[in-house]
């Protein structure tokens, strides 16, 4: 039985601001959202959560402490999939036209924006969609919210695998340097072919822990081929463990020039 890679891949479309990814969820938006959506509308019609708003036909979460609860509680098993967008103030919902609350169906519908996925009126930062459990589209307005996320989850990624194989009486990694979230940044122009980041070394190798990164463009089936990762790797996301630092080294691959 062939074991699957542990791995992230993202798509990040940088004129919508947009990030498909496969290998993050919704708990990880929970766990690394630093500025936290104030109010929620949600925008599946079969969503029992929260109160209903009369002049839009959605169904909204009000209040910081509310919208945490829910998040934190979300359960992708009992649903067929997770979808909303913030808003600052629960009266602007009463301002939205008719031609606005058709553009927020459309987006809902097609996780697609007709003109922008963000709304003046709402003053929304995001437009969530999971699709499936860890198959996820974003939209930000701030796209480093994006950069400073995956840079954190691929911290936490790479510290579960140093102490994967460690037994009960070896001593256990407790922390190490967080990636830097420029360095991500500075993968945009990769990310932005369809990229894999993979996680299948466990422990360190000589105190180096490496990541391969890989373009697979938009085609997520492809990710698993053995030939296809041996053909597009475009460099090598590595953590020192002696020195605490992150590099990124790349190959001579067209994409980067």
């Amino acid at each position: 039985m062939k074991v699957l890679r542990q791995n992230i891949y993202v798509h990040l479309d940088g004129i919508s601001n947009s990030v498909l990814t496969k290998g993050l969820g919704h708990q990880d938006f929970d766990r690394y959202t630093i500025h936290r959506p104030k109010n929620l509308l949600l925008l599946d019609a079969s969503e029992q959560e929260g109160e209903y708003e009369a002049h839009t036909g959605f169904r909204v979460i009000r209040g910081q402490e509310n919208v945490d609860r829910y998040l934190s509680n979300l359960n992708y098993s009992t649903r067929r999939e997770i979808k909303w967008l913030d808003f600052e103030e629960y009266d602007t919902l009463k301002r939205l036209t008719a031609n606005e609350i058709a553009e927020i169906l459309y987006l809902s519908h097609m996780k697609m924006q007709l003109r922008s996925p963000f709304f003046y009126k709402l003053q929304n930062n995001y437009a969530f969609f999971e699709t499936e459990q860890e198959v996820m589209k974003v939209y930000y307005r701030n796209i480093d919210e994006f950069y400073q996320s995956l840079a954190q989850k691929i911290t936490d990624k790479v510290l579960y695998q140093l102490n994967a194989n460690r037994s009960l009486f070896s001593k256990r990694y407790t922390s190490m340097t967080p990636l830097p979230s420029d360095i991500v940044k500075e993968l945009k122009s990769i990310m932005q072919e369809g990229t894999v980041f993979e996680f299948s070394q466990v422990g360190l190798n000589e105190g180096i822990y490496k990541i391969p990164v890989h373009v697979v463009e938009d085609n997520l089936r492809k990710i698993e081929s053995d030939q296809l990762f041996l053909e597009e790797k475009v460099g090598v996301l590595t953590y020192q463990h002696q020195e605490k630092s992150w590099d990124f080294n790349t190959t001579d691959h067209p994409i980067l020039f």
